[in-house]
């Protein structure tokens, strides 16, 4: 069986892998462990016939959780985890390597497209404006664009509360809070910015606009340090900040007629400390904390498939 989509009025063939959202969970059988389709599947047959009727090509912006930083292939090696988390030199010339497991990897494999990987660890919405947006043109067909986590210090702060939570829980709070503030205030005016920059630049492409799952549950969990054994009022401020930020992206995502992808409820039940973890919880090297892993960026890419998909 063939399956085909229209890019830019030309119709490519891409890999159709049966899927399934169960329960929240997401069933991936059909790919193997970097996207591609699993030999003997129908989407093996499909996806091959790509290069008969032309790539897509695709363009994949953001920050680490879109480089795919905590899935590992390679583990970054890097050194202070606040300051220089997202580098491999203490001079801060070479950030650390993008993961050949990062979503945007398993998304090109399955479309047979040809991946422009410009997503790289610690980006911001500036950054991502200023140094990813450059190879964007009315050719690209796709567009994942995945930014915002980073720009008011929230990073640092999830690493400060570990660090000093308990007994510092009231500060720790008040600044995650301060984050969500900033968030609602400040990110709609620099998001447009950028989604306004990808519209004009990319005028004929699929863009899609991917928000963040929830790091940890609603209640503290005994017995498990990977979330930092931090108290419950501490994992609600967590969660608010991430509400936050995904209304704002959804909403901005919504004014420029973008496709928003919310992965928070297939990843509820596998957050830091869950029975079966698709986020990072504490790790070494500290860039992998609270960041998702290898299966969780699987699962980012399956829900990414459900629209890319023919």
């Amino acid at each position: 069986m063939r399956s085909t989509r229209t890019y830019r009025g030309r119709t490519v063939a891409v890999a159709a892998v049966a899927t399934g959202l169960l329960a929240g969970g997401i069933t991936a059988g059909a790919l193997t462990a970097d996207g591609s389709p699993a030999p003997g599947t129908a989407g093996e047959s499909v996806a091959n016939a790509a290069a008969e009727a032309g790539q897509v090509q695709y363009v994949a912006l953001g920050d680490s959780v879109a480089a795919g930083i905590g899935a590992g292939s390679p583990t970054p090696d890097s050194f202070d985890p606040k300051e220089q988390a997202c580098f491999a030199d203490g001079a801060k010339t070479t950030r650390v390597a993008n993961s050949s497991l990062a979503y945007p990897k398993r998304v090109a494999s399955a479309l047979k497209a040809e991946l422009d990987f410009q997503a790289f660890c610690g980006a911001s919405v500036k950054a991502t404006l200023n140094q990813q947006t450059e190879t964007l043109d009315k050719n690209t067909d796709l567009v994942t664009v995945q930014v915002g986590a980073n720009d008011f210090g929230f990073a640092g702060i999830l690493t400060d509360c570990y660090l000093y939570n308990p007994p510092a829980t009231d500060d720790c709070n008040s600044k995650i809070n301060g984050v969500a503030s900033r968030y609602r205030a400040d990110l709609p005016g620099r998001l447009d910015t950028l989604y306004e920059t990808i519209k004009k630049k990319a005028k004929n492409a699929d863009v899609v606009v991917v928000g963040y799952p929830d790091l940890v549950k609603n209640k503290a969990t005994l017995a498990c340090f990977g979330d930092g054994a931090w108290p419950t009022s501490t994992h609600r401020a967590i969660g608010r900040a991430a509400d936050a930020l995904n209304s704002v992206i959804e909403s901005r995502a919504a004014a420029y007629g973008f496709t928003f992808i919310d992965p928070r409820a297939s990843f509820k039940g596998h957050e830091i400390c869950a029975d079966t973890e698709w986020v990072n919880g504490v790790s070494n090297p500290p860039v992998e904390s609270f960041h998702p892993n290898a299966a969780g960026q699987q699962a980012l890419g399956w829900l990414i498939w459900q629209h890319v998909k023919p």
